[in-house]
């Protein structure tokens, strides 16, 4: 179905402009729902927007829809251009420890039937070993959480203790992910 978003902007020192777009279903894969958005909300094709707002993508990129190589590199290249910014998701975690859930063998080539109700294989663009390391090398890039005085971004819940300690933490995202998932259990 339709994404659901939430958008606000935020007055930054009476300055920059910084629109964050977060959604609640998540983008996963749905390159033309999110295209669709980016213009409603007048952003032109290269990330753009005429009052010079910035893009933050909350996660969950991939998985489920039909396109989410084309989802990766549109955002890929929207942060490597410096106009935007983005938290890795449960999704690219997933991705990153090599774990294949429901709706993520897209990635490693294999079709599937994403949808409980229906037989047949959905339609996916599948991954190659190359948009494979692609991707790994642009989500191990990515933070966690995005963090300034006037604004916190994170895809799940931000609780001020785990944030401290992600703060402490030296390592990449999969090694923090093991380390605290380990230390939960």
């Amino acid at each position: 179905g339709p994404l659901t978003l939430l958008v606000l902007e935020i007055e930054h020192r009476n300055c920059s402009r910084v629109l964050i777009v977060a959604s609640t279903g998540d983008v996963h894969g749905e390159t033309g729902e999110l295209f669709h958005l980016l213009d409603l909300l007048g952003y032109d094709g290269n990330g753009h927007h005429p009052e010079g707002r910035r893009l933050v993508f909350v996660g969950d990129l991939v998985d489920r829809g039909p396109d989410s190589i084309g989802v990766v590199r549109f955002v890929r290249g929207l942060v490597e251009a410096g106009r935007a910014q983005m938290v890795l998701g449960n999704h690219e975690l997933n991705l990153l420890r090599g774990s294949r859930k429901h709706g993520n063998h897209w990635f490693w080539g294999e079709p599937e039937v994403i949808r409980k109700d229906k037989e047949a294989l959905s339609f996916q663009v599948l991954a190659d070993a190359s948009f494979r390391a692609e991707a790994i090398s642009f989500f191990k890039s990515l933070p966690v959480a995005l963090h300034r005085e006037d604004v916190r971004v994170v895809h799940a819940c931000w609780r001020p203790e785990s944030i401290a300690e992600l703060q402490e933490f030296e390592g990449n995202a999969i090694e923090a992910y093991d380390f605290f998932t380990a230390r939960a259990e």
